[in-house]
């Protein structure tokens, strides 16, 4: 079993973790950019933009070193594809955030209080799913450990299946928010309304992406 482990250590499950770790970095300051957005604090906005930009250009790193490691694996418990389909998809999550946070530094946006309570709502559901998404990757460690299998097994399942039924939700109040939008374009500058139906697109992908990150793991851990 320790010889198992000891190949297990050699494959790019470590990096795969701290890869997870930066795109989280990057979810976590989605909130807190939308905040100074609405409080007009343009200095706290930039500075959160550069935060989330490093975070993911480390993310990039982790991500081209597995990708460099991977033909060197001696013994890898899952499918290679699989693990860098899950990588991608990993990585989408940080590629959004920043096309959300680049959106955002086009100009200063105003939201009327109206729309920013229905942003906000729909920001709290889909950073729920982001979180299940990183709980099911800090599974991986006692994962490899434990053989893939037993409760760390069941608990990602179990994720998976939380952050579907989020996901959902994250759907309908996205449709909502978009709705109140288009009811409130003629209180709107018209480039406000252009960059905020793009903005609340990338908010939906972040849902949508952190869905398929337990999906996929789901489906790996399966095989």
């Amino acid at each position: 079993m320790t010889r198992i482990v000891d190949m297990f250590r050699k494959s790019p499950f470590d990096l795969l973790y701290k890869h997870g770790q930066m795109v989280t970095e990057c979810t976590r300051l989605v909130k807190p950019l939308f905040e100074a957005i609405f409080n007009g604090d343009e200095a706290a906005r930039q500075d959160i933009t550069k935060r989330i930009s490093d975070a993911e250009k480390q993310a990039d790193l982790f991500k081209m070193e597995i990708r460099r490691i991977m033909p060197k694996s001696v013994f890898m418990p899952v499918h290679r594809e699989d693990l860098l389909r899950y990588l991608k998809i990993q990585d989408d999550l940080a590629d959004t955030v920043e096309d959300i946070a680049m959106m955002a530094s086009l100009k200063k946006l105003t939201a009327p209080p109206k729309l920013r309570e229905e942003i906000i709502a729909f920001l709290e559901i889909v950073l729920q799913v982001c979180t299940l998404a990183d709980e099911a990757t800090n599974h991986l460690k006692p994962l490899v450990d434990a053989g893939f299998k037993g409760e760390e097994f069941i608990e990602v399942l179990e994720l998976a299946e939380k952050a579907e039924v989020l996901e959902h939700q994250a759907d309908e109040k996205g449709l909502q928010v978009a709705r109140t939008l288009m009811a409130l374009e003629d209180e709107m500058k018209p480039s406000d309304l252009i960059i905020w139906f793009r903005i609340l697109k990338y908010v939906g992908k972040l849902a949508d992406y952190a869905d398929k990150t337990g999906e996929w793991l789901r489906n790996m851990l399966a095989k």
